[in-house]
């Protein structure tokens, strides 16, 4: 490979997938009652979550522009260049530190960094980075993977639903009265990622299993076929994440890869999520 591929811990990728397509990762912090920890294989997944149904205070971190250049620096001073794509910025700082940091090295050597927004979140941002690897793959430049990327990441489509709507609430993406009706109604709303990364509910359903056949159907109406890698990721609900991969194997026999949902991530959705991940046309909704 003539450049590094680098992302950040939010794209849910497993390390042995990570270790596998050769992608270096910058770890983002997270934080339960206080206690920071910079690696969730501390953490197991049942116990982070069981902390959250708990009542835990859970947070997050973004990277800084310290640990951002330390991370690039050690890359570009192996001789290559480095493409590094990035955590949605409207949901991170994380993407303006590595274009800072960026700046600044690319002053200093020969190789260059280039720093994609990628404007997808989870196993959205883990679609994106597998699909730009696949291009590196081709042998294409890191500049050439870079416009790729641009090109890309309006073709990420990202669908998801809570079991409990109090998480995104105390995140401040979503009012707590909207929640607290919501639980009373046992509403479950679909939510998708739009265009610039925001996080918007695109319609309400009555009851947990209706809303992931939600997810089903989002994918039957928009899935363009670019891509045969789908990503399911769960916030400690298994079983709902083989449901809906389950339907989508019988319905277009696809056979999606279902992925522990980070806890970057999982601190403001909560324990209960299921999160679909396809390529299709547009983000847009109608």
């Amino acid at each position: 490979m003539d450049f590094f591929l680098a992302t950040d811990s939010t794209c849910d990728l497993t390390t042995d997938m990570l270790n596998e397509m050769d992608i270096r990762c910058i770890n983002l912090s997270f934080f339960v009652n206080d206690k920071e920890y910079r690696d969730q294989s501390t953490l197991g997944a049942k116990d982070f979550y069981d902390q959250m149904r708990n009542g835990a205070k859970t947070s997050t971190s973004m990277a800084n522009e310290s640990s951002a250049t330390d991370f690039l620096t050690e890359l570009l001073s192996q001789g290559k260049d480095v493409l590094f794509l990035a955590f949605a910025s409207v949901l991170s700082g994380t993407y303006n530190c590595f274009v800072n940091a960026a700046n600044a090295l690319n002053e200093k050597f020969d190789n260059k960094v280039y720093v994609v927004d990628s404007k997808c979140a989870s196993g959205g941002e883990g679609l994106f980075v597998t699909l730009v690897n696949e291009k590196r793959q081709e042998g294409v430049s890191a500049e050439q993977a870079y416009n790729y990327a641009e090109s890309l990441r309006e073709h990420i489509l990202h669908y998801f639903v809570v079991d409990d709507l109090k998480y995104l609430a105390r995140g401040g993406r979503l009012s707590r009265g909207s929640a607290i009706l919501g639980k009373i109604l046992n509403i479950k709303p679909l939510l998708h990622v739009d265009e610039e990364g925001r996080l918007i509910a695109i319609k309400k359903t009555m009851g947990r299993r209706k809303s992931l056949k939600c997810l089903v159907d989002k994918i039957e109406e928009r899935y363009n076929g670019e891509s045969k890698t789908v990503y399911i990721t769960h916030g400690d609900c298994y079983d709902d994440a083989k449901f809906v991969a389950d339907e989508i194997k019988d319905k277009l026999g696809l056979t999606p890869l279902i992925l522990s949902l980070g806890y970057v991530i999982g601190s403001h959705s909560g324990p209960g999520t299921v999160a679909l991940f396809f390529t299709g046309d547009t983000r847009k909704e109608d």
